[in-house]
Formats: structure tokens, sequence, C-alpha cells
């Protein structure tokens, strides 16, 4: 797992706010977050299965957190189980 904090430099410094960050090999997830908590959009793709459930309620868990809460939160993970991929 790499550092949520590290993540999140790279991808400012490498993207701007609405670009789409691709993670060909997701994990746990925490590229996506970090993509979330910037503001920007998110591809994420693994194939086994139990990396990809904790990756994708760690994305859920950075979108309830970034929008105050589960009642106001517009949006959760889109999830293509076929292929094991989830887009922000």
């Amino acid at each position: 797992e790499k550092p949520l904090k590290l993540c999140e430099h790279f991808i400012s410094a490498a993207s701007n706010a609405g670009d789409t960050i691709l993670d060909p090999f997701m994990g746990s997830g925490t590229t996506g977050a970090a993509a979330v908590n910037l503001g920007r959009a998110f591809i994420g793709i693994e194939r086994e299965r139990t990396y990809f459930d904790i990756a994708v309620e760690r994305i859920r868990e950075a979108i309830i957190k970034k929008q105050n809460g589960p009642l106001f939160a517009k949006h959760t993970p889109a999830i293509q189980t076929t292929i094991g991929s989830v887009r922000v």
C-alpha cells in the first residue's frame, strides 16, 4: 500500500482538477481515494476480488468524506465486476 499523501502529491503534480486518473493495478484503492480527494475522476482495474472489494469500499469512504457524509453524498462508484474495474 502506498501512502495516501504520496499519491496525492503525484496526482496533483501530474494532473489538473477534473482530469481522469487511470490505475490499471488498483490494489487497495489508494490512488482512487487520492483522486477523489483532489477532485479527479478515477478509473481503476483490479483482477483480485479481495483487493477489488477493499478498493471499492475505500473509494466509497473517500467520496462520503469529501461530500460531508452519506446523507449528502451525490455519487458512488460505478462497479463493473465482470472485469473488476471501478469508475468514479
